[in-house]
């Protein structure tokens, strides 16, 4: 990298990192809408199924019920009620658990190759500290960004570039002057 190149390549570069932040939010984000909507679907399906079950299992004990007055058939089928009531309050109070975390990071190794897959990224609350991060992340590569745009700016101004031209034309002279005074000494 040369000393006439640096600002620009230095501006690349925090380009470049600003874009990877930016690449890496959106992955983040995207893991955290697809597990919320996937385990959202996931648990009202169950709970739709369930409740369902629950529902046939009553109608099928109070009808039983009815028609056999106080045989052991209605009171099987209470059983079974009992149990699926059971099963649809346990599904109720565990689907982040069972769901929205189990989403997580299937869709984290969907998204990330391993090397660049942040650590720990394996619930719904991994998720939100990473995006954090990864939002302050991207307010440093910003600020990276615009200071290398403003180096840049500056080391690239007429004024600056007349300034280095002159710089290295007096360098230059020396050389010049030795050149053409060994030329003519050689002459004479």
């Amino acid at each position: 990298m040369s000393k006439f190149s640096a600002p620009a390549d230095n501006l690349v570069s925090e380009t470049r990192g600003y874009i990877d932040a930016q690449i890496d939010n959106v992955k983040l984000r995207t893991v955290k809408g697809l597990s919320q909507g996937t385990s959202a679907i996931a648990s009202l399906l169950l709970i739709f199924i369930v409740a369902n079950a629950l529902v046939l299992a009553l109608s099928f004990a109070l009808a039983l019920w009815l028609g056999e007055v106080l045989n052991s058939y209605a009171g099987a089928a209470f059983i079974v009620a009992g149990i699926l009531l059971l099963l649809l309050v346990v599904f109720i109070l565990l689907r982040k658990r069972l769901f929205k975390n189990s989403f997580v990071a299937m869709y984290a190794d969907v998204l990330f190759r391993k090397e660049s897959k942040p650590e720990g990224l394996n619930t719904q609350d991994s998720v939100d500290m990473a995006i954090w991060h990864a939002e302050n992340r991207i307010k440093e590569k910003e600020q990276n960004v615009s200071e290398s745009f403003a180096q840049a700016k500056e080391y690239y101004s007429p004024m600056h570039l007349l300034g280095e031209g002159l710089s290295y034309l007096s360098t230059l002279i020396p050389d010049i002057l030795g050149f053409l005074f060994r030329k003519k000494v050689k002459k004479d």
